[in-house]
């Protein structure tokens, strides 16, 4: 219980300063290079903040519907992962912040029943990064409306990089549990 009102309050306050984040940079006038870049890493770790820390006690995946998660068009997939070089940042993930065994092992034990908790937490990642790079994409062009051309730039790139990465992945993820398990109902 403890954690869920921890994290529900976490949430709350990456809200907070998100939408005081995009008032400040609606009215001041930032000319610094590196400005931009700060200001772009810390909207996208505020907004994706936000749904994480939401997503860690809340089944945050149920918002959408079952189908939405459902990965069709397997060869649109599979070339939308090697055109955006997706193995190469699942592999800089798994150098970084995935190395540990241990925390791997929290997704996928190597159990058949750890199958079905993998694919609950690539839906829950998945939301995870997916309405906030709709939000995001929405303040970038917010951001290009009122002429904040060079954080929104920055803003969009970032983005790219932390939300629409990860979701490209778990449907990967997704699509290659859903390919195993229909060999294994063939055999």
């Amino acid at each position: 219980m403890g954690k869920k009102v921890l994290f529900t309050c976490f949430s709350i306050f990456l809200g907070v300063q998100s939408v005081k984040l995009i008032g400040f940079v609606s009215m001041v006038s930032v000319s610094a290079w590196y400005a931009h870049i700060i200001i772009a890493v810390l909207v996208n770790l505020f907004v994706t903040g936000v749904f994480a820390f939401a997503g860690f006690v809340y089944p945050t995946q149920r918002l959408l519907p079952d189908f939405y998660y459902d990965v069709e068009n397997i060869s649109f997939q599979k070339s939308l992962y090697k055109y955006l070089h997706v193995e190469k940042f699942r592999k800089f993930l798994l150098a970084t912040v995935w190395r540990k065994k241990e925390m791997q092992k929290t997704h996928f034990d190597g159990t058949k029943s750890g199958i079905d908790n993998l694919i609950l937490q690539s839906k829950k990642s998945e939301f995870g990064h997916l309405v906030p790079f709709i939000i995001l994409t929405c303040i970038v062009f917010y951001w290009v409306v009122i002429g904040k051309w060079e954080v929104a730039i920055w803003t969009f790139i970032i983005n790219v990089i932390f939300n629409l990465y990860p979701i490209i992945l778990q449907r990967h993820h997704r699509m290659r549990i859903r390919l195993i398990r229909q060999r294994q109902n063939r055999n």
